[in-house]
C-alpha cells in the first residue's frame, strides 16, 4: 500500500485556474483614517502586495486601495496624515474570472494585485502577483529561457531602473513613490550588480525620511530654537538589498518566477558570463513567458540547468593503485608533524568553526571539551560532507520540525527560525588514525590512506595527542626527500577528476568524496575552465543548495570575506541551483606530464589540484594531494606489506 507521501508525488497537482484559487485575505485591516504611519508598520510586519482601504471599520465597502508604495509618502513620524488623502481606484475583479484575464489587467496597469468580488459585488479578498505567480509555477511557460523575454538596460519605458550606488536616494525617490519603476538594479564602479533597491528597503529602514518635523529643543544644543536637525545626504548603497540573486541569459524563466513568487522581489538583473549587468527581468516580463512567450522580434535559447551526474564508489584497489616503491625520505613523524592546532570548543557552532577556518587559514581544527581535553578533530573535508551528505546544513531539524517565528517576512528576506544551530560535535570525528612520533613519513601516509582521512594525529607513550600530520606536511616532506617521478605516473585520469561545467554542486562533492579527491578541474567538453577545490567549499556558504533550495543567499560579511581570502568568483548568487560554474575559481597553474612532481608541490599546495595538459593543451588529468600521499604509502607498502603490492597487481592484470 502506498504511504500518503508517495501517493502525492504520483497524483498531477491541478493548475489553478480561477481567481477563486488563488484568493488571499491581507492579514491587517485599514480604514479611510487609518495613518499612514500605522499602514508602514502593519508592511514592515506583513508586507503584502495590496490592502483594501475599508470606509469603516464596521463596513465591507471598499473605497479603495493602497499599495506599498504610499507608505513611502510619510515625510516624518510627527506628521498623522490619513490613508483617506492618498487612496488608489481599486480594480475589482470577480472570483469566477479566469487568472490569465486577470494577469492581462494587472500587466496593462502595472499594478501588484487587486480586489475580489462575488458576483453579487460584495468583498472577498484580494488577489495578489505572488499568488499569481505560484499559480503559473505548475505551467509551462512558453518562453523557456530568460533570454526571449528580459529587458534590456537601456530600453526605454522599463519597468526596472538603472543607478550607481553612489547616487543620491532623491535622484530615484519620485519614481519609486509615484509607482513608475517596480526598483532599481545598482551598478557598481566595474558595470557589475552592486544590489537591488525596491519599496521593500525603503519601508524597512524609514531613512527616507527628511529631518524632524518638530523644531529642535534649545537646551543642551548648540542651535536655536525652530532650526531643523540637519539631514545627510542618503546615498543608494547605504539602503540597497545586497547579495540579491542574478539571472543569465540560458537561466530557465521558470526559476526565476519561482524566486519571485517566494521573495516577493519582483525584479532579477540579467548579467553576462562577465558578470556585467546587461538588462533585467521583471514580474512582467515573467508573465508575458508565460502568457504569449518571446518577445517579438527575440529568441529563445538553449536554457542551462544543474546536471546531476551519478557517482558510484569505485573499488579500493583502483583508488590506491599500489606499484611497487623503494625509495624512502628519511623524515619521520616528530620532523614534520604540527603542534600548533587551532582548537574549538565542542559546544562552538558551525558558523563559529567557519570563521576560525577563514580566520586561521588552518586545515584541520582540535575540538576539545570544557576542560581542555581534546575530544575529536575536523577539517575542512568533513566540513563540507557533513553539509552534503547530512543534507542538513548550518540548521540541525529537531525532531524534524522547524518553528517559524513568522510565517511573513519582508520579501528579500528569510523566515527567521528557531531551531538548535549545529555544532563541532556534530561534525567532528572522534575515530581516526594514530601513530608514534618515530613513525616514518610512509607509515603516515599509508595510514592516512587506508582510514581515508586527510590526518594522523601523533600520540605519545601515554596516548595523548601531542601533534598532527596533514596531507600538506607530507606534500612538504615529499618535496624535500621525494623521489624523482614524473606528474604522468602520479596523475588521477581526467575522466575520475574532472567535472562539465553545468553539473550540479552535489554531484561535484560526492565524486570528490567517492574517489578521495582533493578537488576537481571543470571543463566544458575538453576545455579547462577552472577548479573546484574542497579548501574553497568550506569558506563559501553553499549549504542550502545541498539541502535541495532552489534559492541561495550570500551575506555581504561572507562577500566580503571571499575576497579577502581571494575567492572572489562567486560574488553574487544567482536564480536556480549551483552548479560548478558558480563555485569554480580561476585556474592559475597547469602541467604537463613529463614535469617533475616536487616542481609542481608549492602549486599543489596553492591551488589544491592542478590540471594535467597534453601536448595539445588539452586534459589528460588532474594531480591531486591524495596521489603524493599514494606514491609515499606505496613505499610502505613494498617494505612492509609486500603481499598486498602481489594482489593489487593481480587485480591490475585482470582488468587489462
Amino acid at each position: 500500500m502506498l504511504r500518503k507521501e508517495e501517493l502525492e508525488k504520483l497524483v498531477e497537482k491541478p493548475s489553478p485556474q480561477f481567481v477563486r484559487d488563488v484568493l488571499e485575505h491581507p492579514p491587517f485591516r485599514v480604514t479611510v483614517n487609518t495613518t499612514l504611519e500605522t499602514l508602514v508598520s502593519h508592511l514592515r510586519k506583513f508586507p503584502v502586495d495590496v490592502v483594501p482601504v475599508f470606509k469603516s471599520v464596521f463596513s465591507e465597502e471598499v473605497a479603495g486601495v493602497v499599495y506599498p508604495h504610499t507608505g513611502l509618502l510619510i515625510k516624518s513620524r510627527k506628521l498623522d496624515a490619513k490613508i483617506g488623502e492618498f487612496v488608489n481606484p481599486p480594480i475589482f475583479v470577480k472570483e469566477s474570472w479566469r487568472i490569465d484575464n486577470v494577469l492581462e489587467i494587472l500587466t496593462s496597469e502595472a499594478k501588484w494585485g487587486a480586489v475580489v468580488v462575488d458576483e453579487e459585488g460584495r468583498y472577498v479578498g484580494v488577489v495578489t502577483l505572488r499568488g499569481l505567480l505560484s499559480a503559473l509555477l505548475l505551467r509551462e511557460p512558453k518562453a523557456k529561457s530568460v533570454a526571449a523575454v528580459y529587458t534590456p538596460a537601456r530600453e526605454e519605458k522599463s519597468r526596472v531602473g538603472f543607478v550607481k550606488a553612489i547616487e543620491r536616494l532623491s535622484r530615484v525617490f519620485k519614481k519609486l513613490v509615484g509607482g513608475e519603476v517596480d526598483g532599481y538594479v545598482v551598478l557598481n564602479r566595474e558595470g557589475g550588480v552592486a544590489g537591488v533597491l525596491t519599496v521593500w528597503d525603503l519601508i524597512k529602514s524609514r531613512r527616507w525620511f527628511k529631518g524632524a518635523g518638530e523644531p529642535r529643543p534649545l537646551f543642551g544644543t548648540r542651535v536655536a530654537r525652530g532650526e531643523g536637525r540637519r539631514a545627510g545626504v542618503a546615498r543608494v548603497w547605504r539602503l540597497m538589498f545586497r547579495g540579491v540573486a542574478v539571472a543569465a541569459p540560458d537561466t530557465p524563466v521558470e526559476e526565476v518566477a519561482r524566486y519571485m513568487a517566494t521573495t516577493g522581489l519582483y525584479l532579477v538583473p540579467v548579467v553576462d558570463r562577465e558578470g556585467r549587468a546587461i538588462g533585467s527581468v521583471s514580474v512582467w516580463d515573467v508573465i508575458h513567458a508565460y502568457l504569449y512567450g518571446p518577445k517579438e522580434g527575440r529568441e529563445d535559447v538553449e536554457v542551462r540547468k544543474a546536471v546531476e551526474v551519478a557517482v558510484a564508489k569505485p573499488p579500493v584497489e583502483e583508488v590506491i593503485r599500489l606499484r611497487p616503491s623503494k625509495h624512502v625520505t628519511g623524515l619521520r613523524a616528530r620532523d614534520v608533524m604540527l603542534t600548533d592546532v587551532p582548537s574549538i570548543n565542542l559546544r562552538d557552532t558551525l558558523s563559529s568553526v567557519r570563521k576560525m577556518f577563514l580566520r586561521t587559514g588552518a586545515g584541520i581544527l582540535a575540538v576539545v571539551d570544557d576542560d581542555g581535553r581534546v575530544v575529536g578533530f575536523v577539517t575542512r573535508r568533513d566540513f563540507v560532507a557533513y553539509i552534503a551528505e547530512k543534507s542538513m546544513g548550518y540548521w540541525r531539524r529537531q525532531k524534524g520540525k522547524l518553528l517559524v517565528v513568522k510565517e511573513q517576512v519582508m520579501p528579500g528576506e528569510r523566515a527567521k527560525i528557531v531551531v538548535e544551530e549545529g555544532t563541532a560535535g556534530d561534525v567532528m570525528k572522534t575515530e581516526y588514525p594514530t601513530a608514534g612520533p618515530d613513525a616514518t613519513v610512509e607509515e603516515i601516509a599509508y595510514k592516512m590512506l587506508a582510514a581515508g582521512t586527510d590526518y594522523v594525529v601523533i600520540t605519545d607513550a601515554s596516548n595523548t595527542p601531542v601533534g598532527v600530520v596533514t596531507k600538506d606536511e607530507l606534500l612538504k616532506a615529499f618535496k624535500e626527500r621525494g623521489r624523482s617521478v614524473k606528474v604522468g605516473e602520479l596523475m588521477t585520469p581526467a575522466d575520475v577528476a574532472s567535472a562539465e561545467l553545468f553539473s550540479s554542486l552535489s554531484s561535484v562533492v560526492k565524486r570528490i568524496n567517492a574517489y578521495e579527491l582533493d578537488g576537481v578541474v571543470v571543463k566544458e567538453g575538453g576545455d579547462i575552465k577552472g577548479v573546484v577545490a574542497v579548501d574553497d567549499l568550506t569558506l563559501r556558504p553553499i549549504e542550502e543548495s545541498f539541502r535541495g533550495e532552489k534559492l541561495v543567499f550570500f551575506t555581504k560579511s561572507g562577500v566580503l570575506r571571499k575576497v579577502k581570502t581571494g575567492l572572489s568568483r562567486l560574488r553574487y548568487s544567482k536564480v536556480g541551483t549551483l552548479t560548478a560554474f558558480d563555485v569554480m575559481k580561476p585556474v592559475n597553474h597547469v602541467v604537463a606530464t613529463d614535469v617533475e612532481v616536487r616542481e609542481v608541490v608549492d602549486k599543489l599546495l596553492e591551488q589544491g589540484v592542478v590540471p594535467v595538459v597534453g601536448e595539445d593543451g588539452r586534459l589528460v588529468g588532474v594531480l591531486n594531494k591524495m596521489d603524493v600521499v599514494k606514491e609515499l604509502a606505496r613505499v610502505y607498502v613494498t617494505y612492509s606489506i609486500p603481499e598486498k603490492v602481489k594482489e593489487v597487481e593481480k587485480v591490475e592484470s585482470r582488468a587489462r
